[in-house]
């Protein structure tokens, strides 16, 4: 693990972009293979983010915490209409 301050904002921004990307997608109507890829990529990211934080200290873990649960509600969430749209 880097524990490189800079790294983990870059993946955030990334998965943040991933997220925001998904939900235009859908907001658009899309609910195919690329939707898909963007929310699996979005997922990626946040694996990235939850492995980096495994070690940080207390405090900076309590809050980076609380922003690694609302993305990966959010990345649920992409999954699940994903899922109920190809039912």
């Amino acid at each position: 693990m880097t524990q490189d301050p800079v790294y983990l904002t870059n993946v955030s921004s990334a998965c943040m972009d991933a997220l925001r990307e998904a939900q235009d997608m859908v907001d658009a109507g899309e609910t195919g293979a690329q939707l898909a890829d963007v929310v699996r990529h979005a997922r990626e990211l946040h694996d990235i983010i939850a492995e980096e934080l495994g070690t940080v200290s207390r405090a900076t873990g309590e809050y980076a915490g609380g922003v690694l649960l609302e993305f990966g509600d959010r990345i649920s969430e992409l999954e699940r209409h994903i899922k109920a749209k190809a039912n």
